[in-house]
């Protein structure tokens, strides 16, 4: 019963804020430069008070981008509160508008979002390779991840798994061994694994195997490889140090437990 009160004086208070905004029928485009700046400012204060999927928080930025529509960030932040819940067809058309507006900061964001989230990946090979022709020499981040790991990823999904080991190869060169996403490794060696590289791509995964050996990445790939290759008594090696921990790793892969029901 509390909870259905609350829900119904929201969305009350949301009609009111509406009816509110309607009743002021603002013209954005009769302010100055000042009193834009000014509401402006007053919305972004007021937007903060709510939270990212809030239909409150919509609605401000809502008034913001129709005081400034051509302010690419106010579109790309709408968007991201529809690519959490899944609403891709709000979302995509504000992403655009946005990349329209300014690309060059946009695809920070959205070539990540095609690579994680869309699952994009020819969209999301060609916006990663818009955003780092921005500045060539340079080490970018698309979201904070280093874009030639990315680039890694989405070559190794669509089947290039040359590209994606000379892009997995840029990445850990660029960060270092010390501070690369240790997954750099395992990634690697299943495109070595792909070209049938087998030595090169065990190689790989005992990389990381030695500094954490309960990465399921790599053990599952490593005794794939092993299988491949015929090399059962490895493999059983392999799946005896694993054999202990495997149930409490929610990421390992069901093939590592019938090899272990298999050959043990």
């Amino acid at each position: 019963m509390e909870k259905s009160y609350v829900y119904i004086l929201n969305c009350f208070l949301l009609l009111t804020f509406y009816s509110c905004q309607e009743n002021k029928k603002i013209n954005y485009e009769s302010l100055t430069v000042e009193e834009k700046v000014l509401k402006t400012k007053e919305l972004e204060y007021e937007r903060k008070f709510h939270y990212q999927a809030s239909l409150f928080r919509q609605a401000y930025t809502d008034s913001l981008i129709a005081l400034n529509p051509k302010n690419a960030g106010y579109y790309q932040g709408k968007s991201i509160a529809h690519s959490k819940i899944g609403d891709y067809h709000i979302s995509f058309p504000l992403l655009k508008k946005a990349m329209e507006l300014d690309p060059k900061e946009t695809l920070y964001y959205t070539s990540w979002l095609m690579t994680d989230l869309y699952k994009d990946y020819d969209r999301a090979i060609k916006y990663l390779n818009q955003y780092d022709e921005y500045t060539p020499g340079k080490v970018d981040y698309a979201w904070g991840n280093n874009i030639n790991f990315l680039k890694g990823e989405v070559l190794q999904a669509l089947g290039r798994h040359e590209e994606a080991i000379i892009e997995f190869a840029k990445a850990i060169d660029e960060e270092g061994i010390d501070y690369i996403d240790p997954s750099a490794f395992p990634y690697r060696g299943i495109s070595y694994a792909a070209l049938k590289k087998y030595d090169i791509a065990i190689a790989d995964f005992d990389l990381v195997i030695k500094v954490y050996d309960k990465s399921s990445l790599s053990y599952y790939y490593k005794g794939i490889t092993l299988l491949e290759v015929g090399k059962k008594r490895k493999l059983l090696l392999v799946l005896k140090k694993q054999k202990n921990w495997y149930p409490k790793d929610i990421k390992n892969p069901t093939l590592i437990k019938k090899c272990i029901m298999r050959y043990t």
